[in-house]
């Protein structure tokens, strides 16, 4: 074994132009200690018998160091989780092309019924264990599929109400298969982390799990624990599933670049190599390069921006708002700023709600004239210039320039500014303009009033502002408040908005596919509702929502790349001439705060946001520390 993986080693280095003979895999000096003690077998013996290569984005990088990062949210640690999860599929840098990941390929049924999917032969956990269809059949059939443990399945891997079926061909090759065509569900694989993982370690989770020990045990393991049943203490140890609260212990199996190793508070986390990590670089190092990560919970902008100025963060994502900071203070604090794109169409979207339970604001919410008088009526450009600085794009909610379902004509749909024909159009559906304020008037003499929550951040309270301007000039009042977001979330999941503000999110090519069509839950969740429990709960949708909802559920299923393209162009078609969400700003970018120490990390014009798994898309795991 050790022998071929030398000689692949050479394949490796054939491959990128250089023949070295009698070339090995290297790693860390770290790891190369504990070897010559004994406590880690050689690095040929850890990698996979095949390890993928990771092209460095500048230059084959050097080991050591730790990196030092900051999250603004309390018991989540942004930098933290989005560094170490690892799908069975991934996304390309683009954004766009699928590539595979702790998965080496895959093969696609002609009907789309199925997929066979191959792991990395070798490819061990943290802990040395080796990763099978073992942990697969696990984490389907005792995680997954046990109701005490996930009472409703995720959704990704459910067609048409019937989840699928996951059988093992042999230790590395595992088949899905389903009821109906499913051919999006390598989409579905690229998100296969949390609650949807598809790899969970047996061998450590077994003990927790009454399938393999006795239930007795686990009771008096749980009550020992706090808890009253078995499922509550396996989800407490389930740290596959990240949550956003608890410690991870450090012996924890994982397949990520890096593992926990030290949890002492909540907001504090401190992440050092996988030595059993399955990737390598072009010359053979394996990978990652940098030894630590230190995660920190900072809970106030102030604290955080000190940080930032006195050069003790390595890497940080920002608001735009805070850019101006960030860029005035480059030198002071020794780091650069990169502008990455984030993934929404459009950073502040208007979903009026045509569910709404007013019968009089619901009818005029479905008017598709009322929704193109109030996007004609937003000054865009102005937006751009306030609040983001000139650098982004004024168009409507649509999807991203990178996306496969765009067309130029998407994001220009009634998007140019025109008071003026807003104005005709509302006199037109019969909105009267009286008294002294000129505010407008139902026939019925009650006067047209939205009533909006909107959340802090994102500039969603500084977009509604200008747009209740623009709408006041109309005559349409805009009666807003700032709330938290668990009240805007309950509100809009029980059909009480009457405007949801939220991010143009359905912007990507998985935004699209795999979410409800055109971000439906904004703009009419009585109708999701329907869809969802078939007709048990909500509202029976008329007939061109119900197209729009069966285009959907078909672009999901096809496995012909052409029928794809189509399907989803008339899905963003139907957002584009019927304005389902009305945007203002998109292209909109992140200010990006990387330390002059740190490389290989991408320059401006960089892909972010969840689709992507935001910084995973970008390969950590050969950032690189030089001091």
């Amino acid at each position: 074994m050790m022998f071929r993986k030398r000689i692949l080693g050479l394949i490796v280095l054939a491959m990128s132009g250089q023949w070295v003979w009698g070339v090995s895999y290297r790693s860390a000096p770290m790891l190369r200690d504990q070897v010559e003690r004994g406590e880690l077998p050689p690095v040929e013996e850890r990698l996979p018998d095949e390890p993928p290569v990771v092209e460095c984005l500048e230059r084959i990088g050097l080991y050591g160091g730790e990196m030092n990062t900051v999250t603004p949210v309390a018991g989540w640690l942004v930098e933290e989780m989005y560094m170490v999860w690892e799908p069975l599929l991934r996304f390309a840098p683009d954004g766009v092309t699928i590539e595979p990941n702790a998965v080496e390929g895959w093969d696609m049924a002609e009907d789309a019924r199925s997929i066979t999917l191959s792991l990395r032969k070798g490819m061990k956990w943290s802990d040395g264990a080796p990763v099978t269809t073992e942990d697969v059949l696990f984490a389907w059939n005792d995680v997954i599929l046990n109701k005490d443990i996930t009472p409703i399945p995720p959704t990704n891997f459910v067609v048409r109400g019937e989840p699928m079926t996951v059988e093992a061909l042999d230790d590395y090759r595992f088949q899905l298969q389903f009821k109906e065509p499913y051919g999006s569900v390598l989409y579905a694989l690229i998100h296969t982390v949390t609650e949807a993982s598809l790899i969970q370690p047996k061998h450590y989770l077994a003990q927790f799990h009454p399938a393999y020990t006795p239930e007795d045990t686990l009771t008096e393991m749980a009550r020992k624990k706090g808890f009253d049943y078995w499922f509550e203490l396996f989800r407490d140890e389930n740290h596959t599933v990240r949550r956003t609260n608890g410690q991870t212990p450090r012996e924890y199996p994982t397949i990520s670049p890096w593992r926990v190793i030290d949890e002492p508070a909540m907001g504090h986390v401190i992440l050092e190599r996988n030595p059993y990590y399955w990737k390598v670089d072009r010359e053979g190092n394996q990978l990652p390069y940098i030894d630590r990560i230190h995660s920190e919970f900072v809970g106030t902008p102030e604290a955080r921006n000190l940080k930032y100025i006195a050069g003790e963060v390595d890497f940080a994502q920002n608001p735009m708002e805070n850019a101006p900071l960030l860029l005035s203070n480059q030198a002071r604090g020794k780091y650069t700023v990169r502008m990455w794109v984030e993934n929404q169409g459009t950073r502040v979207t208007f979903f009026l709600n045509q569910t709404f339970p007013d019968p009089v604001l619901r009818s005029l919410f479905r008017d598709r004239r009322f929704r193109i008088a109030l996007s004609l009526a937003i000054n865009r450009e102005e937006i751009n210039e306030i609040l983001y600085f000139g650098k982004c794009i004024p168009r409507q909610c649509t999807v991203n320039r990178a996306c496969s379902f765009f067309e130029p004509e998407f994001e220009t749909s009634y998007a140019e500014y025109d008071p003026d024909r807003a104005n005709r159009i509302l006199d037109e559906i019969g909105l009267e303009r009286k008294g002294p304020g000129g505010w407008r008037y139902f026939p019925d003499g009650r006067q047209v009033v939205i009533s909006p929550v909107v959340i802090e951040g994102g500039y969603r309270p500084e977009t509604t502002e200008l747009a209740a301007e623009y709408w006041a000039a109309l005559g349409i009042l805009l009666s807003w408040k700032v709330v938290d977001n668990e009240l805007v979330y309950t509100k809009l999941m029980g059909n009480q908005l009457d405007l949801a503000i939220y991010p143009g999110d359905a912007a990507t090519d998985i935004g699209v596919i795999m979410g409800t069509p055109m971000q439906l839950r904004c703009w009419g969740p009585a109708w999701e509702d329907w869809f969802r429990t078939n007709g048990e709960r909500g509202e029976e949708p008329p007939e061109e929502i119900k197209d729009l909802w069966a285009t959907s559920m078909r672009l999901k299923q096809t496995g012909d790349p052409a029928e794809r393209i189509r399907l989803g162009k008339k899905l963003v078609r139907s957002q584009a001439e019927n304005l389902y969400g009305i945007g203002a700003v998109g292209g909109t970018i992140n200010p990006v705060l990387v330390t002059d120490r740190l490389r290989n990390v991408p320059g401006h014009g960089a892909l972010m946001g969840w689709p992507w798994v935001v910084t995973v898309l970008h390969h950590p795991e050969q950032w690189f520390i030089e001091e």
